[in-house]
């Protein structure tokens, strides 16, 4: 792609507005906002490699946006084998982790909602039937703080929400090896059973949405592995398009019209595979460059997420994968 260097001194077209169908290469200038501008090639999405983790987090709760993510909990083993339940949370600024407060219980298989200054953590369990969590935790940006709890036990289950003080909880894995129906609502204060209003249990699945009135169930067992997505209104669960890959313990993020599904187990193997949601339909994009299942999640739609730890083939990572897209119409820089 040239340079502004290597342009300059060349005949340019001058337009008012960006041509509407422009060819990869094209160069303008456009008068109206004072901008140098090209046409880099069709829009690509990727993962890219970002700095790890400072620690282990399978299967911890994640929120945020790419830039600004938080993560905490899950299971710190070193290696495939035993469990162990987290306290640990890190902060990311759009380059690195830096741990900060802990939570108040150690926990794996939990789910997060919100963003890195104002989440909740949810449920989730410790390894066994007898310390399955019903505990809430609340962060404010500098500490977590113990809240009221949810009125079903569930780990591996779906969240949305906006920040601390509205989540909407759905599915999951209850005490024995089934889905409870049941979606909660948290209005700052307490939890409220408000499902399934057409729910349809699912466990091991991805949930994603920006608000408790718009939010998206993707993938799972239900009972079995599925490629089902569901989507909440604000009254009522509707299934829409299905993913193009049955999986389970994948990430997704984003709003619930506009989001990305990625990572999880198609049962055996695990995947890369990426999938943006326009609310119509899925359509596969790039891959993760490192397959995984349980990966924490964060972003803003599906043009931009992070995918951070997670479970690899006889791995536990700590690394973060950023999504992003390359190409399309953008500002060549003249100073």
């Amino acid at each position: 792609m040239a340079t502004y260097k290597e342009i300059n001194g060349q005949k340019i077209q001058n337009v008012s507005s960006d041509p509407p169908a422009s060819f990869t290469g094209q160069v303008w200038y456009n008068s109206t906002s004072g901008a140098l501008k090209v046409d880099a090639g069709p829009l690509v999405g990727a993962w890219a490699t970002q700095n790890s983790l400072n620690n282990i987090h399978i299967a911890g709760g994640g929120a945020g946006i790419a830039t600004a993510a938080i993560m905490f909990g899950g299971d710190s083993r070193p290696a495939p084998d035993g469990v162990t339940n987290s306290q640990n949370s890190e902060i990311y600024n759009g380059t690195s982790w830096t741990e900060t407060n802990n939570l108040n219980t150690g926990r794996n298989n939990t789910t997060g909602s919100g963003t890195s200054t104002s989440s909740l953590c949810i449920s989730g369990s410790q390894g066994n039937p007898s310390a399955n969590l019903t505990n809430t935790e609340s962060w404010n940006g500098t500490n977590w703080t113990n809240v009221n709890p949810v009125n079903t036990y569930r780990s591996n289950a779906g969240a949305a929400g906006a920040d601390n003080t509205s989540s909407l909880f759905f599915g999951g894995e209850g005490s024995s090896p089934s889905s409870p129906d049941s979606v909660e609502l948290w209005n700052g204060s307490n939890w409220t059973n408000i499902g399934p209003s057409g729910y349809v249990a699912t466990r091991f699945q991805a949930g994603t949405g920006k608000t408790t009135t718009a939010a998206l169930n993707i993938g799972g067992f239900a009972p079995s592995k599925t490629s089902n997505v569901q989507q909440y209104n604000g009254s009522n669960w509707t299934e829409v398009g299905n993913i193009g890959t049955a999986r389970y313990s994948l990430g997704a993020s984003g709003p619930s019209t506009s989001a990305l599904a990625y990572g999880g187990s198609g049962g055996p193997g695990y995947v890369g595979l990426t999938e943006s949601w326009n609310n119509s339909s899925w359509t596969e994009i790039g891959d993760l460059n490192i397959a995984r299942m349980y990966p924490g999640s964060a972003g803003v739609d599906n043009t931009s997420a992070l995918a951070s730890s997670g479970f690899a083939p006889g791995i536990n990572l700590a690394a973060t994968e950023e999504f992003s897209f390359a190409g399309g119409v953008s500002t060549i820089e003249t100073s």
